[in-house]
């Protein structure tokens, strides 16, 4: 299961979704608590394996034997090599999606 919602996951890097659109509706709670959700989504990423951004990271990716997702992600620039943290976006890299 793990490795099928990372893999969903990459897809939806590929069309652009990142950390900011991993938000509740406004209205799904009467009142908001923004520092809890930041940190409930910070560890809810860690635990999945993604970096900051919620994109998976290198070595979650390996280890999940999906190497050539990491591969495409170093070349697209989201992920740099040899590092977790994601590469600066561009308009290039959406263009390619």
């Amino acid at each position: 299961a793990k490795r099928y919602r990372t893999l969903v996951r990459a897809i939806n890097i590929r069309r652009g979704l990142r950390r900011k659109d991993d938000q509740p509706p406004e209205n799904h709670w009467k009142k908001r608590f923004p520092e809890l959700e930041k940190d409930l989504l910070d560890k809810y990423y860690q635990f999945k394996g993604w970096n900051s951004d919620g994109i998976p990271t290198k070595a979650s990716l390996d280890e999940l034997g999906l190497d050539y997702v990491s591969e495409e992600f170093i070349q697209r620039g989201i992920l740099k090599d040899g590092d977790n943290a994601p590469a600066e976006e561009s308009s290039a890299e959406l263009a390619q999606v």
